[in-house]
């Protein structure tokens, strides 16, 4: 039967039946048959104006194009388009004012995707992610939808306090069976929702735990700073700040947010203290530094400026920064004697200087004799600093210098076991080497030294490599 036949005979079937009967059958048959229901509801489903509810479920009746067989029972692609434009819609009651109604679109548009989304991917804890990676559309939404409540129901003050909680105790009830759904952070929603969903002082005592237990200062940062926000907000400043002076000791990460609350707050004197640590020092404190600097901006005191520099170049091993404002800041007069002042303590100033500053203060005024005084301040790589000096320095410094890499070398030979501990010899040989006449001697009896102690074949045949021997 060709379908010209078929299209005849079934309306003359359809003419025949009478409505009530014919209504019961569609009923009957649609409820058995997915996707006449789907057809039906698609053609014929027209949801009232106001009734977001059913205007989100309608976005959801796309079934899989037939021949299509990807895992998914609906169409996610057209459901995507579909939900876009009811965020668009949530977007245009936003800026209409009504705020409730955007409120309401962006809550159905979350859970009732998400609540299909899951009843069509009954597998997701095995397949989860692939088949959300293939919806970067509908996460988009998703993301969209999530954030538009965090900033209506949490962040925002435009709606009242009682209807945020109220509204958002009933999404977060709506959610908790998703939260583990790949289509949408919704871990990160619903922990942004303890703030509405818990008292002050539970939502306190929470985030506080979350501080003390999520590992790494990054991943608490976020955890603390909701908190002295929260507090803040409340109007409780002062304890705000003692939840910072509680946990500044946890992590780096920590005590910078302090700092930058500080700051924000105007409380600039506070934030330099913090900021100043006594006993962090080496590179430690060199995070510290844009922070200290864009401070002292902000105070516009030049005799503070250079009173809090000086005492930092003095305190950190990456001093540059601070050695280049005070040259910014100082008259001509004030720099002489700052240097003058900073030569006569570089055995104090100078334990640690990752950044150069005393051979570049040594090399400006030609105090080449004060080379090695520099050298042996930065053992750690003495042998990098001696290759870019040695031509400025007496043999007797050269030698003076080489003797700490000599020793250093000496007792890491016997240590040596794979290629990685050779190839850190050959870095030191190869540069005590090249760094002048006088040192390749040196490295010549050094290599024969450490061959006659550790008659070794590898050792020789990496000094042979090197060209030492």
């Amino acid at each position: 039967m060709n379908n010209s036949d078929l299209s005849s005979k079934l309306t003359q079937v359809i003419e025949q039946i009478p409505n009530d009967v014919f209504y019961d059958f569609c009923c009957s048959y649609a409820q058995e048959h997915e996707e006449l229901a789907m057809a039906l509801v698609n053609e014929f489903w027209r949801p009232e104006k106001d009734d977001y509810r059913s205007m989100v479920q309608q976005c959801l009746m796309h079934p899989t194009p037939a021949g299509i067989k990807n895992g998914d029972g609906f169409d996610w692609g057209a459901i995507a388009v579909d939900l876009s434009r009811m965020m668009n819609l949530a977007d245009e009651k936003l800026k209409e004012g009504s705020l409730l109604d955007a409120a309401e679109i962006a809550r159905y548009v979350m859970t009732l995707t998400c609540a299909e989304y899951e009843a069509d991917h009954p597998y997701g804890e095995q397949y989860g992610e692939i088949w959300a990676l293939r919806r970067e559309g509908l996460r988009d939404v998703m993301a969209r939808a999530k954030a538009m409540l965090i900033d209506l129901l949490v962040t925002g003050e435009d709606i009242d306090d009682d209807s945020q909680r109220g509204i958002m105790k009933e999404i977060v009830a709506e959610c908790k069976p998703f939260k583990k759904t790949h289509i949408c952070r919704m871990d990160e929603f619903l922990e942004d929702a303890q703030a509405k969903v818990l008292s002050p002082k539970r939502y306190i005592a929470w985030l506080q735990k979350k501080v003390d237990n999520t590992r790494g200062g990054y991943f608490r940062k976020p955890y603390l700073e909701k908190m002295v926000r929260f507090l803040d907000k409340m109007g409780k400043r002062n304890e705000a700040i003692a939840a910072m002076e509680a946990n500044k000791d946890k992590n780096e990460e920590l005590r910078l947010l302090y700092v930058d609350m500080l700051t924000e707050w105007k409380m600039y004197d506070e934030a330099l203290k913090v900021a100043d640590i006594d006993n962090l020092t080496r590179a430690g404190l060199y995070g510290y530094s844009g922070k200290i600097l864009a401070i002292l901006d902000l105070i516009n005191d030049r005799d503070k400026t250079i009173e809090v520099c000086k005492d930092q170049f003095k305190k950190t091993d990456r001093k540059h920064v601070y050695f280049d404002r005070l040259q910014k800041e100082m008259t001509k007069e004030e720099w002489d004697a700052f240097i003058d002042d900073t030569i006569r303590d570089a055995d104090e100033v100078f334990v640690h200087d990752y950044d150069d500053v005393e051979a570049q203060i040594y090399m400006e005024r030609k105090m080449y004799d004060h080379l090695v005084k520099f050298c042996m301040h930065t053992s750690y790589n003495a042998e990098e600093n001696l290759e870019k000096y040695a031509k400025y320095m007496s043999e007797a410094d050269q030698r003076l210098v080489a003797q700490d890499i000599i020793e250093r070398m000496k007792r890491r030979a016997p240590e040596c076991k794979r290629g990685d501990d050779y190839d850190h010899f050959a870095g030191w040989i190869r540069r005590l080497y090249n760094s002048s006449p006088e040192c390749e001697k040196i490295a010549r009896e050094v290599a024969e030294e450490i061959v006659k102690e550790n008659p070794n074949k590898a050792f020789r045949r990496m000094f042979e490599r090197v060209g030492v021997m």
